[in-house]
């Protein structure tokens, strides 16, 4: 048996962060050989909004700047 697999290409962030995720709830065996990660059966949910101010720094693709965190 045989099944199709689309591709879903994601920025280099985004892959680390599920990646380690994975991982880190021991799910080495869904890497395939090529660095991809096989998702089959896993859902993607987005994570509840934080409370309270939230450091954007690190997300700014157009340069550095200060936020609401850093600025107090």
């Amino acid at each position: 048996m045989t099944r199709a697999v689309a591709t879903l290409a994601v920025s280099e962030r985004t892959f680390r962060e599920i990646a380690d995720k994975l991982r880190a709830a021991g799910y080495q065996h869904l890497f395939m050989s090529d660095g991809s990660i096989d998702m089959y059966g896993i859902a993607l949910a987005a994570a509840p909004r934080p409370v309270g101010p939230v450091c954007t720094c690190l997300t700014n693709q157009l340069g550095p700047h200060y936020c609401e965190v850093h600025a107090a």
